[in-house]
């Protein structure tokens, strides 16, 4: 029986090693600015405008925050917040476009110091947006996807809304196709080339119940979705009609993809992993593993990714902006990192703004 106790005793404690071994040291604790952290709210999304040179952060019932960026440095500015909860951004010339997940699309004049409220649909949801020309692509949630006419940036006007099946939280468009991240079915594609009568053509799915698909990305014939729990999916769409799971790519059990930036084939993953304990709904302890911040995946072949690097830090994350040799993720109660990426293999996390001055 002593031997029996002395085994499971030895055994636990190596459990416990590797547990330490595996597990990055300083996860969330009480109290820890606690205050700055509400101020900041939940940092979704986070967009630089067309020089480079100023950074906008959507941070939920927080409204925008932004921040002035110098070589991947931040400076805090200002933030502006007008009724909402701001989820998703795109910016486009001289104005951001929201995705507020309380009144659907919002625009906002950035072309001076202040940002100005120019439109809002305020009978909406939006979680997802994508923008190009005279046309913001919405993800509606229940609704949807939504099409509208920004040729007046600042008085949209709806051209066609059509349903997804489920919950539509994001959208990308490329060469007249939209691709619908739902997050309960997958991936619906929609001939938008008549945008006033869009029409599904395609859809693809990876998972017979809930595949999370939450964040779509593409470039050229590739999408990609940040797939939560299903890590990265990476989809071939040279056949728009019949889009075809390439590949997947998910470094370890406690990994969810949350958010992504693509350019040149290589995949910025924002990837959260952690493990808590949670009692009647409150976060008791809470540590984050190496896996938890960015990856960067090689997916120039879209069927077989590979990790060129990571760099991990603390703290959820979501969105993922590429702008230069930086990239910038929205790290939810922490705000906003900044890495550098000049040497992939080797990134360099350069700054983080999770204070107010």
């Amino acid at each position: 029986m002593k031997g029996r106790v002395i085994l499971a005793v030895v055994v636990g404690l190596l459990i416990l090693a590797v547990v330490v071994f595996y597990v990055k040291v300083g996860g969330l604790k009480p109290g820890r600015e606690d205050f700055d952290r509400k101020r900041m709210g939940y940092c979704f999304d986070v967009a630089t405008d067309q020089t480079g040179s100023r950074l906008f952060l959507a941070a939920g019932y927080r409204g925008l925050h932004i921040l002035d960026v110098t070589q991947g440095q931040l400076k805090y500015v200002s933030t502006y917040y007008d009724d909402g909860y701001y989820r998703n951004l795109k910016v486009w010339k001289d104005r951001a476009y929201i995705a507020d997940s309380k009144r659907g699309l919002v625009v906002l004049d950035i072309s001076g110091e202040t940002p100005v409220t120019t439109w809002v649909q305020s009978s909406g949801k939006a979680y997802g947006i994508y923008v190009e020309d005279d046309r913001a692509y919405v993800a509606a949630h229940g609704e949807g996807l939504e099409i509208f006419d920004i040729s007046n940036p600042d008085s949209p006007v709806l051209l066609s809304t059509l349903q997804t099946g489920g919950y539509a939280w994001d959208v990308w468009e490329h060469d007249g196709f939209a691709y619908v991240a739902d997050v309960d079915r997958g991936v619906s594609v929609f001939d938008v080339s008549a945008p006033a009568e869009p029409r599904r053509v395609g859809f693809v799915t990876w998972a017979q119940h809930h595949p999370a698909a939450e964040i779509v990305r593409g470039e050229g014939n590739v999408i990609y979705i940040a797939a939560a729990d299903h890590g990265l999916i990476v989809i071939d769409i040279s056949d728009p009609a019949h889009p075809v799971v390439a590949s997947t790519y998910r470094p370890v059990y406690t990994g969810a993809a949350e958010g992504l930036a693509v350019r040149d084939g290589i995949v910025y993953l924002a990837v959260g992993s952690n493990i808590k304990l949670e009692i009647q709904g409150e976060i008791i302890w809470e540590v984050f593993t190496i896996e938890n911040g960015l990856h960067m995946v090689d997916t120039t072949n879209p069927y077989s990714p590979s990790l060129i690097s990571k760099i991990n830090f603390l703290d959820w994350v979501e969105g993922v902006h590429v702008a230069g040799d930086f990239v910038y993720v929205a790290n939810t109660g922490t705000g906003v990192r900044s890495i550098d990426i000049r040497d992939l293999e080797e990134p360099v996390l350069l700054d983080t703004f999770n204070l107010f001055p």
